[in-house]
């Protein structure tokens, strides 16, 4: 994953990308390899914790599995998904039909990126 390489996703590495590669690489002081692991993870947590979301129907639960990936999306410099969750969190505190929709989609765009950033 050499910055050469990072440039050419999706055309896609400044701060419009989904994922600020400067932010990841600050979180993993620099190691490619961590960089390519906490990628992979989170790509998998994401997708599990939205098939737990969509299943779940305790909202003590749904609010702990949006928080927690709030907290994986900023350890990755994923700020968009970040954002939605936390927007997600405020409308959940006020009602428990708040949809899903929204962080489905950025989540769904961060994992392309992350896709096309491992594989291109």
């Amino acid at each position: 994953m050499a910055p050469s390489s990072m440039a050419r996703v999706s055309g896609r590495a400044g701060p419009e990308a989904p994922i600020d590669l400067v932010q990841l690489a600050t979180n993993t002081l620099g190691n490619r390899d961590l960089e390519v692991q906490v990628l992979h993870l989170f790509k998998s947590q994401s997708s599990t914790t939205l098939e737990r979301l969509a299943c779940e129907t305790d909202q003590a639960a749904r609010l702990d599995l949006v928080h927690t990936l709030k907290g994986s999306a900023r350890a990755i410099g994923a700020e968009k998904v970040a954002d939605v969750c936390e927007n997600l969190e405020g409308r959940m505190h006020s009602s428990s039909e708040a949809g899903t929709e929204g962080l489905i989609a950025a989540v769904d765009e961060a994992n392309r990126y992350i896709r096309d950033l491992l594989e291109g």
